[in-house]
């Protein structure tokens, strides 16, 4: 459950950030005169570049976690026996 609320909140926090920045845009392109779109709100390039972010990061996280350990192994660190290194590796889990 905690995963997932770290995660909402990230999400609204981007959400936040972009819409803050779109104010200071806005606030200074005002402030030189400039005429604005009637756009309100979040337009389509930002629910574009918001998919584009997502399948990045789930494309990144499957990579990433492709090449993980089995959760049931527990890792052996390398030991000395008789002034030799052993080389340590997962052992089969519980």
């Amino acid at each position: 459950m905690r995963r997932y609320l770290i995660i909402a909140i990230a999400i609204l926090a981007a959400i936040l950030v972009m819409s803050l920045i779109k104010a200071v845009q806005t606030r200074r392109a005002k402030a030189r005169g400039e005429t604005l779109p009637d756009s309100a709100g979040i337009g389509m390039h930002h629910v574009i570049g918001a998919c584009a972010g997502l399948a990045v990061f789930f494309l990144g996280a499957i990579f990433l976690e492709s090449g993980a350990a089995d959760p049931t192994k527990s890792y052996q660190p390398a030991t000395l026996k008789d002034g030799k290194i052993t080389s340590g590796g997962f052992d089969g889990g519980s």
